[in-house]
C-alpha cells in the first residue's frame, strides 16, 4: 500500500512539476477561459467579458492590501528577536523528515482552525524555521502539509459563510435567519470531517514520504533563501554618536506610546465585541505587537523592509483573480454552474454536488464571502425544494469551497512566498490530500 501511494505521489507531482506553469502563469490562464466561457456558454459579447473583467479588476483591492499587511505584520513579529526564539522552539520538536511533515500539517491546520490568518503566516514561517534546522528534509512534501493543514482548517472558527449567517442583518437572514455556530463550523459533522481530515491528509503525506535513506538532503539555494536571521537591528552607533533626529529614531519612548494607543483599543475591541476576530483587528494586533517587539523605530522599520521581500505575488496577481470573479458575477456563468448542479441532484445526493458548485466556482473565483454571496440564494432555495436543511447546504458549500483551496494557487501565494516555492511544486501532493478529504467529509456527511 505504501509503496503504491509513494508510486502515485512521486509521479503525480513529477508529472505536475513539469506540467504545471507558474502562479501568474496559470491565474492568466483562468482569464482566458471564463473570457471564452463567457462568450460560448454565458452568450455574452467579447467585447461585454472584456468590460466585465476591468470593472472587476480592482474588486480584490482592500483585501489585497489587507493580505499585504497580514504577511508583512505577521513577518514583522516572526523576525523579532521574541518571535524569532518562539518559532526556533517550535521548529525543534520534529526531530527528522517525517515528523516534520506531520507536525506542520496538524499544528498548521489547529492555528487555521483558530484564526485563518494566523495558520497562513505561522505555517510558512514554521517550515522555514524548520528548515534551518534539518539537514535531510522532503522540503516541498512539508509545504505541502502546511497549505493542505490550512486548506481543512479553514472550516473553522473564521469560516466565512457560519460567522455571515450568523450575523444579524446578513443578506439571507429574511430567508434562512441566524444559523448558529453549533450548526455550522461548530456541528458534529463539520468538526469529525476537519478532524479526521487534519490526521488522514498527515497519514497520507507520513505513507507517501520517502524512506529515511531517500530523504532528499535540502537545496543549497533553498537553505541560503531561508536563512534569515531574527535579530533584526542589533547593529545600533553609539548613543553619544548619533544626532538628536537618530535618538529619536532608536528611542523606545516612541514604540511605547504609539503602542499604547493600539493596545487600548485593542483592549477596548475584545471588551466590547468579545472574541469577535476579523481580518482587520488581527492585522492591527499583529502590527502593534510587533511595535513593541522591535522596541525602536530604527529597528521597526528594518524589520518591515525585511517582511516586504515575499509581498509581490499578492500586490501582482490579486487583481487578475478580482478580474475573474467580475466576468464570472456579472455574465451569469456562476449562476449557469449552480443551477447545472442543482438539475442533476436529489434530495441524498444534492450536498454532494453542492459541495462540488462550491469547488468549482472556487476554483476560479476564490473569495468565500463573494461565492456565497452570488451563489447562496440559489442553493439554499434549491435546498427548500428537495427538502434539505439549511445548515446542511451551508456546511457541504463552504467545506467544498474551502478544501478546494488546496487546488488553487490564489491562497498559496503568501505562504509559497515565505517558504521560496512554486505552486508546481506542491500542487501534486495536494491534489491527493483535496481526494482524500473529500471522501472523508463525503462520509462524515452520510454518518451525521
Amino acid at each position: 500500500m505504501r509503496k503504491i501511494l509513494r508510486w502515485i505521489s512521486s509521479k503525480l507531482n513529477f508529472g505536475m512539476e513539469k506540467v504545471f506553469p507558474d502562479s501568474f502563469v496559470f491565474c492568466v490562464g483562468l482569464v482566458f477561459i471564463v473570457y471564452l466561457a463567457g462568450i460560448f456558454i454565458a452568450h455574452k459579447s467579447w467585447f461585454d467579458m472584456i468590460l466585465y473583467f476591468g470593472k472587476g479588476f480592482w474588486g480584490f483591492l482592500a483585501f489585497s492590501m489587507q493580505m499585504v499587511v497580514l504577511m508583512v505584520v505577521g513577518g514583522m513579529v516572526a523576525i523579532s528577536p521574541l518571535g524569532h526564539r518562539f518559532m526556533k522552539a517550535l521548529a525543534r520538536i520534529p526531530k527528522n523528515s517525517l515528523s516534520a511533515v506531520v507536525f506542520v500539517t496538524i499544528i498548521t491546520s489547529f492555528l487555521t482552525w483558530l484564526q485563518w490568518g494566523l495558520g497562513l503566516i505561522a505555517g510558512g514561517l514554521l517550515c522555514r524555521e524548520i528548515a534551518k534546522n534539518l539537514e535531510k528534509l522532503d522540503f516541498k512534501l512539508m509545504v505541502a502539509g502546511a497549505y493542505a493543514g490550512w486548506s481543512i482548517g479553514l472550516f473553522g472558527l473564521s469560516n466565512t459563510e457560519s460567522l455571515l449567517v450568523n450575523t444579524p442583518g446578513h443578506f439571507l437572514e429574511k430567508t434562512i435567519g441566524l444559523i448558529p455556530f453549533s450548526q455550522t463550523a461548530l456541528s458534529p459533522m463539520v468538526l469529525t470531517g476537519v478532524a479526521l481530515g487534519t490526521l488522514g491528509v498527515a497519514l497520507l503525506f507520513y505513507l507517501v514520504h520517502p524512506d529515511r535513506q531517500e530523504t532528499p538532503v535540502i537545496d543549497i539555494r533553498v537553505k541560503k533563501l531561508l536563512d534569515t536571521e531574527g535579530n533584526i537591528g542589533n547593529e545600533l552607533a553609539a548613543k553619544a554618536e548619533m544626532s538628536f533626529a537618530q535618538k529619536l529614531e532608536n528611542s523606545p519612548l516612541i514604540n511605547w506610546c504609539a503602542g499604547l494607543l493600539g493596545l487600548i483599543y485593542i483592549v477596548n475591541w475584545f471588551y466590547t465585541k468579545g472574541f469577535d476576530v476579523n481580518l482587520d483587528i488581527f492585522n492591527f494586533t499583529l502590527l502593534f505587537l510587533a511595535l513593541f517587539l522591535h522596541k525602536t523605530p530604527a529597528r521597526f522599520m528594518r524589520a518591515a523592509e525585511e517582511a516586504t521581500k515575499d509581498v509581490f505575488g499578492i500586490i501582482v496577481q490579486f487583481p487578475f483573480y478580482a478580474g475573474i470573479q467580475g466576468m464570472m458575477a456579472s455574465s451569469g456563468l456562476v449562476m449557469i454552474i449552480a443551477q447545472w448542479f442543482v438539475s442533476i441532484s436529489t434530495p441524498f445526493t444534492y450536498q454532494f454536488w453542492n459541495y462540488l458548485s462550491g469547488a468549482v466556482v472556487n476554483f476560479f473565483i476564490p473569495s468565500s464571502g463573494g461565492i456565497w454571496m452570488v451563489q447562496g440564494p440559489i442553493m439554499i432555495e434549491a435546498g427548500r425544494m428537495l427538502g434539505v436543511a439549511d445548515a446542511r447546504v451551508i456546511n457541504s458549500f463552504a467545506a467544498g469551497e474551502v478544501f478546494s483551496n488546496m487546488i488553487q494557487p490564489f491562497w498559496a501565494i503568501p505562504l509559497l512566498s515565505i517558504a521560496g516555492l512554486n505552486i508546481r511544486d506542491i500542487v501534486g501532493y495536494c491534489i491527493m490530500g483535496f481526494i482524500l478529504v473529500t471522501l472523508i467529509f463525503f462520509g462524515a456527511m452520510v454518518v451525521f
